[in-house]
C-alpha cells in the first residue's frame, strides 16, 4: 500500500472512537479464535483467516499508526493479509494441521502484536514477535552488507539445503578468516 492509498484511507476513515474500540473487540476474538483454531468448523477459520489481515491495517490507519511503522512492520501487516486469504481459500478436505498450523498460529501473532500497538486491552502472548523482528532486520543488514558474489554463494547454498541463517553466518564468518589470515578483503572484489 503506497503512502498515497494510505492517505486516502485515512482521510475516508471516519471510524468513530467506539468503532475503533469495536474494531478491536473483533481483533480480539479473531485472535482468540484462530488460537484454538482446531475447535472450530473449518469455514470460521477461514473466515477468520481472511479477516485478520484488513481488520489490523483498518485499525492501524484509522489509528493513523501506520505512517508511523517501520517498512518492514508494513511488510508484515501486507503480508498477513496475504497469509491470510492464502490459508481462507484451502478447502477442508485438503487442510493438515501441520501446514496449516504454524501459518495460523502466525496469524495469531500478528493479531496479539498489532493489537498491542493498537491500544488492546487485552494481554497478548509474549512471543518475541519484535525480537524476531530485530533479528530479521539485522539478518538482512548482514546478508546485504556481503559482497553481490558471496550473496550468490549465500543463496546457492541455501538453495541446496543449507538454512540460510547459517549460510549468511558463515559466509561473514569466512570473510573475516580471509582477511584477518591472507589479508584478502572480500568486499573489494
Amino acid at each position: 500500500m503506497s503512502s498515497d492509498q494510505v492517505a486516502e484511507a485515512v482521510e475516508a476513515s471516519t471510524l468513530s472512537a467506539d468503532q475503533l474500540d469495536d474494531g478491536l473487540t473483533v481483533l480480539a476474538l479473531i485472535a482468540d479464535g484462530l488460537k484454538k483454531w482446531e475447535v472450530f468448523p473449518w469455514a470460521e477459520v477461514q473466515r477468520m483467516a481472511r479477516s485478520v489481515g484488513p481488520v489490523i491495517l483498518e485499525q492501524l490507519v484509522s489509528r493513523r499508526l501506520w505512517d508511523g511503522l517501520t517498512p518492514h512492520d508494513q511488510a508484515a501487516v501486507h503480508w498477513v493479509m496475504a497469509e491470510g486469504h492464502s490459508v481462507g481459500g484451502v478447502g477442508e478436505r485438503w487442510v493438515h494441521p501441520d501446514r496449516e498450523g504454524p501459518r495460523i498460529e502466525s496469524l495469531h501473532q500478528a493479531a496479539d502484536h498489532y493489537g498491542a500497538l493498537c491500544g488492546a486491552r487485552w494481554h497478548p502472548r509474549s512471543y518475541g514477535r519484535d525480537k524476531q523482528i530485530r533479528s530479521g532486520v539485522e539478518f538482512a543488514a548482514r546478508f546485504e552488507a556481503l559482497p553481490e558474489g558471496w550473496r550468490k554463494e549465500v543463496m546457492r547454498r541455501a538453495l541446496s539445503g543449507q538454512g540460510i541463517a547459517s549460510a549468511v553466518a558463515q559466509a561473514s564468518m569466512y570473510a573475516n578468516v580471509l582477511r584477518s589470515v591472507y589479508g584478502i578483503d572480500v568486499r573489494d572484489s
